[in-house]
């Protein structure tokens, strides 16, 4: 026999299965915004690229001396110039006798350089380099001069750097040493790249 209570029970039972379900959903989107939100604060490095056991003298291949105008053999130094920094280094000299420094730091990141802490260097978020992050530092003025001493700082790792350094030069030859740096910083991320490949 037809009652309109049935009715009613049945409707009011399918309004809380649709309640349940719909907060179900809504704990659904709230936990995958969630997993959104913590993804976008994590790195977007291309891969971890950690150089704890990186021998700098072999991130330029032979074959790339010519074109990079390395002159003089490298020498290897156990220590990497800086306050409270830590790796190793390579130091190669080019035909117009220019020193460049190939570092693998191991204990900081590229948020140090970001926002540099000491008072006259100066930093800018350059063109990625093989999709990771570069900056480029230099020291004294507003702006980098061409002849001047510059730094590019290369995000390989958590808390880790590959860095290339060109002193200053007086040469008319030599190109902008930011342009020399980052030549070099190109060539040892391939090979990085490359050797993980």
């Amino acid at each position: 026999m037809f009652s309109w209570g049935g009715v009613c029970e049945f409707v009011g039972r399918g309004a809380g299965v649709v309640r349940m379900i719909g907060r179900a959903l809504r704990g659904a989107v709230v936990l995958l915004a969630g997993f959104v939100l913590v993804s976008g604060c994590g790195s977007d490095r291309p891969a971890e690229l950690s150089v704890d056991e990186v021998k700098p003298c072999e991130l330029i291949p032979q074959s790339d001396h010519q074109r990079l105008r390395i002159a003089v053999e490298t020498q290897k130094l156990d220590s990497v110039e800086g306050i409270d920094t830590e790796g190793s280094t390579c130091a190669y000299r080019t035909n117009t006798g220019n020193s460049v420094y190939v570092s693998t730091i191991t204990n900081h990141g590229i948020d140090r350089w970001v926002d540099p802490p000491f008072e006259s260097s100066h930093s800018e978020e350059v063109s990625r380099i093989q999709g990771y992050r570069t900056v480029k530092v230099w020291h004294d003025s507003e702006r980098p001069d061409p002849d001047s001493k510059c730094k590019v700082y290369v995000d390989v790792a958590g808390g880790q750097l590959l860095r290339v350094q060109v002193g200053m030069t007086s040469d008319e030859e030599d190109p902008p040493t930011c342009d020399t740096a980052r030549r070099f910083a190109e060539t040892a991320m391939g090979t990085l790249i490359a050797d993980r490949g």
